[in-house]
């Protein structure tokens, strides 16, 4: 029987030059002695514990696209989307979008400097 996750979508407009620009903005990193450093993301959003193959980056540029584009087609190839993005009532264009799927939990999706798209279930 199929499991039903949860997905916060985030997105951003002229903020992040490059895809590795936005991900420096949601991974963590790592001190010399190895203790981790929350990213901004995770700092913002009240991420406890990151599970980064849980969460994915999506900047317009890298997708071909060269101006902001509405969200149904920035995120068409997110997991999932076939099932959660009919349901985003939102048409702002935006340049770049991070969703973060189950497990990662969001305490303050508000919190963030990012436009809160929602929260959206999933069957996995």
């Amino acid at each position: 029987m199929a499991e039903t996750g949860v997905v916060h979508v985030f997105l951003s407009r002229g903020r992040f030059s490059s895809f590795e620009d936005l991900r420096d903005h949601v991974d963590e990193t790592w001190t010399e002695t190895g203790g981790a450093v929350p990213s901004a993301l995770m700092t913002e959003t009240g991420i406890a514990e990151l599970e980064p193959l849980c969460v994915e980056a999506v900047h317009a540029r890298d997708d071909g696209h060269l101006a902001p584009v509405p969200p149904d087609i920035l995120l068409r190839d997110a997991s999932y989307a076939d099932q959660w993005l009919p349901r985003v009532e939102s048409t702002e264009p935006a340049d770049a979008a991070i969703c973060v799927f189950t497990p990662n939990v969001v305490t303050d999706p508000h919190g963030t400097s990012l436009h809160y798209l929602g929260r959206f279930t999933y069957r996995a």
